[in-house]
């Protein structure tokens, strides 16, 4: 296939505006990880969006460690994003407890929402969310204890991570994000939190 000159022109013009598109939205996301009053100690990205991290408050309390996905499906002017977090907690004996919260929109719901691993097979498998797909669900969906330890368990069997919501005009919207990487990341996770002797 051949090109005029102004072909060429335009092809490197897009070229050249999706790799600044693509630097801004990175560096905005990587600004997002210094939030304001706390200091980081630690910073890895794996498979290009999911970040293990930890930081502390300027005072040297409030430690913690988080394994994150921040999915931005939409830019500005029609911004849209989606996320998961991975954060663990002391439980009432002590132990320490996962907490994974899927987070959407501030106008959207969990209402009827699905959550599943997919297969290196294709085959897929509902993770359980119990009451965050009911009636009065909000944007967030805080799965905690055994139910989440279960579902990092299936997250390192599987290939991708399927969220799938209704957007505000009604329409079926799934994001799949990759667990290539997902043993590494929460072996990583694990080992930062036990170097600081979180939870």
């Amino acid at each position: 296939m051949r090109f005029s000159k102004n072909g060429w022109l335009t092809i490197i013009l897009v070229v050249a505006v999706a790799g600044l598109a693509t630097a801004f939205v990175l560096f905005g996301r990587n600004q997002g990880q210094k939030l304001a009053g706390r200091h980081s100690e630690y910073h890895k990205v794996y498979d290009g969006w999911w970040d293990v991290a930890c930081d502390t408050a300027m005072d040297g309390g409030d430690r913690r460690c988080y394994v994150q996905f921040v999915d931005i499906y939409s830019p500005r002017p029609n911004f849209r994003a989606a996320m998961v977090e991975v954060v663990y907690r002391r439980s009432g004996d002590g132990a320490g407890e996962p907490v994974i919260t899927f987070d959407i929109e501030p106008d959207l719901s969990f209402t009827g929402a699905e959550i599943a691993i997919i297969r290196p097979d294709g085959s897929q498998h509902l993770l359980p969310i119990g009451a965050c797909s009911g009636p009065d669900s909000g944007p967030k969906c805080p799965v905690s204890g055994d139910p989440a330890a279960g579902m990092l368990k299936q997250w390192r069997q599987g290939e991708s991570l399927s969220l799938t919501i209704r957007e505000k005009d009604g329409s079926k919207l799934e994001r799949r994000w990759p667990l290539g990487k997902i043993n590494a990341i929460l072996d990583d996770f694990d080992a930062q939190r036990r170097a600081r002797n979180l939870p």
